[in-house]
């Protein structure tokens, strides 16, 4: 896929964090898991369309199906976009 597929994903879930008034800034919670993720020595960080599918996924939006199929889509495309720029 290319570049535009990526911002295919990106700007559906754009679009509809926008059309329910869901923003990308972490709640306490989410800033409590990356602390203990942190100090358990991982480090996980989440750009700003996961971020958006994780606050859609709390606010009710999204199911947890349909946050994972599109965190995967999103995830696919993402690798594919940087495999073409490397190559």
């Amino acid at each position: 896929m290319t570049k535009t597929a990526a911002v295919s994903v990106a700007s559906q879930v754009r679009k509809l964090a926008k059309a329910h008034k869901v923003t990308a800034e972490r709640d306490g919670i989410s800033r409590m898991a990356v602390t203990i993720t942190r100090l358990a020595g991982d480090l996980v960080e989440l750009d700003g369309i996961e971020q958006l599918l994780v606050n859609l996924k709390k606010k009710g939006v999204l199911s947890k199906t349909e946050t994972l199929a599109l965190q995967g889509r999103y995830l696919q495309e993402k690798r594919r976009s940087k495999k073409k720029l490397s190559a």
